[in-house]
């Protein structure tokens, strides 16, 4: 098993509980961020997910005791 922390950033929260900003997981070992963004219903929404401020594909393997980010479509004016 895998453990680390989720932060949903923006309006990315009403995906945990309570609208959280993180959480944290206990995840089976090759878990990828797809999956997990599967687990949270978050396909459609999800458009950044980073590690120590680097920026991951969707098909990284997540390792334990990371801290994963997501960010949501940014939008300009």
């Amino acid at each position: 098993m895998i453990h680390l922390e989720v932060t949903m950033n923006g309006n990315l929260r009403r995906f945990l509980p309570e609208g959280v900003a993180s959480v944290f997981f206990e995840l089976p070992e090759g878990t990828t961020v797809s999956d997990l963004i599967e687990r949270l219903n978050g396909q459609n929404d999800i458009w950044i997910a980073s590690i120590d401020n680097k920026l991951i594909l969707r098909s990284a393997l997540l390792k334990d005791g990371v801290k994963l980010e997501f960010f949501p479509y940014l939008e300009g004016g």
